[in-house]
């Protein structure tokens, strides 16, 4: 093969390429090599700008109904569409039945009105600065990448972005100089070569990346590192047999890349791989028309049937091990505190953020408090003001699960305000 050849191959790997089912002549080193997990974290991105307002429902804010006569999620005791009560004025969405025991168990925080001061309603200006999470100079690395080469780890996989759909990379808070590998479906990950052929490649390339590259060759030393992690990621993926999977527990994950990623990402926690960060992504959120209110079968019910469904497996599934983990959802934007004439809603501004795990202090948590929809407390007229800053939630994640202080390298300018999900 030639030079020129094997780098695209190596390039196309860190996204989901090729057939894996020949046997891997480096399983024993990297059997060897897994150390018992730590805390892990797995982030979960609504792409598109999630209807906060119809997911967390404030069914005790009249207005709500007033912003939304035809998308409006009835009450609980409303019929057999109406929110699932929470706290005697916000709701969840009934799409969102899966969550309800999670949360009724103490497991779930409910962050309804997250945000950022002078926000972005562009997609992809909102969407990287909450990956990103800069101060007030750009940064293109992600803060969970930052998070990874400020507290340096060992482990045969320690971060993962699942990509597929519409947007196939890797997400962007796992961007820079740390190298995490991507997959669409993790079973299809490998060089894209024939399976003789592969097994061959791979024997060879071990050899090569296994040798120390001169130190003063910028370039040379990133070839390197990159190649090192695909072998390496390789080689721990070829250790599990995702094929002959069972699920425990009775947990029956939905039959969508979303369902098959949480699966995958709980068997490599089982596997022991030395995972800590999982960043997955679930799009078409963007739901400007026919966004459908609580009926079973509608755009955006089906969106959280999925999200909510997928979230409860993983959490079924894991049982006593999801006391090392902390599943974070976030997305880019809210929508318009007001229905469109397309039966949708718009870009908006704050909008429902969760966090679940055994660690969690389950509740709401809305900072100052409820802002209101009341036309004169909308932020510029149309949207959900914020009561709680995102970075504040990646904090406490980064300092009170991860333990991780470093907040300079990760968050830099950021003064971090305890939101209180999770114990110190």
């Amino acid at each position: 093969m030639k030079r020129r050849d094997f780098l695209a191959k190596l390039g196309a790997s860190y996204v989901a390429a090729g057939s894996l089912v020949f046997d891997n002549p480096f399983r024993p080193r990297f059997r060897v090599a897994r150390a018992a997990s730590g805390k892990i974290l797995i982030v979960l991105f609504q792409k598109g700008g999630n209807d906060g307002l119809n997911t967390v429902v404030p069914y005790g804010d009249d207005d709500y109904y007033v912003h939304r006569p035809t998308l409006g999620v009835a009450p609980p005791g409303g019929g057999a569409n109406a929110a699932l009560n929470l706290d005697g004025f916000f709701g969840l969405h009934p799409a969102l039945a899966a969550l309800e025991p999670i949360y009724a168990a103490g497991d779930m925080a409910i962050m309804p009105a997250v945000h950022y001061d002078n926000a972005s309603r562009s997609h992809f200006d909102a969407q990287f600065l909450m990956q990103t999470a800069p101060g007030s100079v750009s940064l293109s690395d992600g803060w969970l990448n930052r998070h990874l080469v400020s507290q340096p780890g060992a482990g045969g996989l320690r971060a993962v972005s699942f990509a597929h759909g519409e947007d196939a990379s890797m997400a962007d808070s796992l961007r820079g100089p740390a190298v995490v590998s991507a997959f669409g479906d993790i079973t299809q990950f490998g060089l894209g070569l024939p399976p003789a052929e592969e097994t061959q490649m791979l024997q060879r390339l071990s050899a090569v990346y296994d040798q120390t590259p001169d130190a003063s060759r910028v370039y040379a030393q990133l070839l390197h590192d990159f190649g090192r992690v695909v072998i390496d990621d390789i080689a721990v993926v070829q250790g599990i047999d995702f094929a002959g999977y069972v699920p425990a527990n009775g947990a029956i994950y939905p039959n969508s890349s979303l369902g098959t990623a949480m699966k995958q990402t709980a068997q490599l926690i089982k596997e022991g791989v030395g995972l800590e960060i999982a960043a997955l992504t679930r799009h078409l959120f963007d739901t400007h028309d026919n966004q459908g209110g609580a009926m079973p079968g509608t755009n955006h019910y089906k969106l959280l049937q999925d999200f909510g469904n997928s979230i409860a497996a993983l959490y079924t599934d894991l049982g006593a091990l999801m006391s090392d983990v902390v599943i974070l959802t976030m997305t880019e934007f809210g929508r318009t505190a007001k229905e469109n004439a397309s039966g949708g809603t718009d870009h908006g501004n704050a909008s429902a953020w969760f966090a679940v795990g055994p660690d969690v202090s389950g509740g709401i948590y809305l900072g100052s408090g409820w802002p209101g929809l009341a036309a004169a407390n909308l932020f510029e007229g149309r949207d959900l003001m914020h009561t709680l800053n995102y970075r504040d939630a990646l904090a406490e994640v980064l300092v009170r699960h991860l333990g991780n202080n470093d907040l300079a390298a990760v968050l830099p300018e950021h003064s971090y305000t305890p939101i209180g999900f999770l114990p110190v």
